[in-house]
C-alpha cells in the first residue's frame, strides 16, 4: 500500500477548495521531497518529545502558580512561554513526521491508526493556539503586583478558567497522540527494519 503523504484529516476539514488543496499539496510535496534528503527517517521521534515536555511543563508551572504566588509572575511567565515553546516544537515535529511516514509500509490498518494520530496532533495544536489567545486577551488587574510580568509589558497574558481548560485539554490530546504513536511502533512495527519500512522512491530520485 502507497504511504501516505498528506495529512488526510487535516485537509478534509481545512481545504475544501481545490485551490486550497492544490496549494497544500504543492508545499506538502516540495517539503517532503526536500526533507527526504536533508533527514533522517528518525528525524520524528528525535524531536517528537520535546512537544510533549513543553505542554505538560506548562500546565506544571500553572499549578506550582497557583499554590506558590510571586510578586513577579514568575509561575506564569513561565507557563507561557513554555506553552508557546510547545506550539513551535509540535509544528516542528509534525513537519518531521511527514518526512519519517514516507519510509513506512503502510497497511490499512496502520494508515487508520496514522489518520487518528494526525488529527489528535492537530486538535492539540488548536487546543494550544486557543489557550495562548485567551491568556492575550486577559489582562491583569491595575493595581496588581506592581511592576511584575505581562506579555511584552501589554497588561495581558493572565490565566483564565478558559485558557485553564484548554491547556489540560492540550496535555490529555498531545497524550493520545502519544499513545497510538507508541502503538503504532510497539504494536504493529511501524518504521521498524525488516517490518514496515522501506526507502521512499524519491530517495531513487535527484532532488
Amino acid at each position: 500500500m502507497s504511504p501516505p503523504v498528506s495529512v488526510t484529516l487535516l485537509t478534509d476539514t481545512f481545504f475544501q477548495g481545490a485551490w486550497l488543496m492544490a496549494i497544500w499539496n504543492a508545499i506538502l510535496g516540495l517539503w517532503i521531497r526536500i526533507g527526504l534528503h536533508l533527514f533522517p527517517p528518525v528525524i520524528h521521534p528525535m524531536l517528537v518529545h520535546f512537544p510533549i515536555v513543553l505542554l505538560y511543563g506548562s500546565l506544571f508551572t500553572s499549578v506550582l502558580g497557583l499554590f506558590f504566588p510571586r510578586g513577579d509572575r514568575f509561575f506564569s511567565r513561565a507557563s507561557f512561554w513554555l506553552l508557546a515553546l510547545g506550539l513551535i516544537a509540535g509544528i516542528v515535529a509534525a513537519a518531521a513526521g511527514v518526512i519519517s511516514e514516507q519510509y513506512v509500509k503502510w497497511t490499512p490498518v496502520t494508515s487508520t491508526l496514522l489518520s487518528t494520530h494526525q488529527a489528535y496532533a492537530v486538535l492539540t495544536g488548536l487546543f494550544v493556539i486557543l489557550a495562548l489567545i485567551s491568556r492575550l486577551l486577559a489582562r491583569f488587574s491595575r493595581g496588581s503586583y506592581g511592576r511584575a510580568w505581562s506579555f511584552a509589558n501589554t497588561g495581558r497574558g493572565r490565566e483564565t478558567i478558559f485558557s485553564w481548560v484548554f491547556v489540560v485539554a492540550s496535555v490529555v490530546m498531545v497524550t493520545m497522540t502519544a499513545s497510538i504513536g507508541g502503538t503504532m511502533v510497539y504494536q504493529y512495527g511501524v518504521g521498524v527494519h525488516g517490518l514496515l519500512f522501506h526507502t521512499p522512491a524519491l530517495l531513487h530520485s535527484k532532488p
